[in-house]
């Protein structure tokens, strides 16, 4: 889900479809991208149209499926602790 831009000024940034907050136009070629997190919006050259396409073809066909693996995981990550506790303890 990382995508790949670069801001006005030429600097390559990387960032998390899914925690992008907004995007606003800025005149008829610049979009401000804000990320959720960010101190800072991230200004681009191009329209707010091109980068949500691009955006939502980053994004999974289903944010359930992947909040779903989240979950999974966050629950294998705490069985494993209990199992590494039950070791030591």
């Amino acid at each position: 889900m990382l995508v790949k831009i670069i801001d006005h000024k030429g600097k390559q940034r990387y960032i998390n479809a899914a925690f992008v907050k907004s995007l606003t136009a800025k005149g008829d070629a610049q979009t401000d991208i804000e990320v959720s997190g960010w101190a800072v919006k991230v200004r681009v050259d191009m329209t707010p149209d091109a980068v949500a396409e691009i955006l939502n073809a980053a994004m999974p066909l289903s944010l359930d499926t992947v909040l779903a693996e989240s979950e999974q995981e966050q629950q294998q990550q705490t069985g494993s602790n209990a199992a590494t506790i039950a070791i030591i303890g």
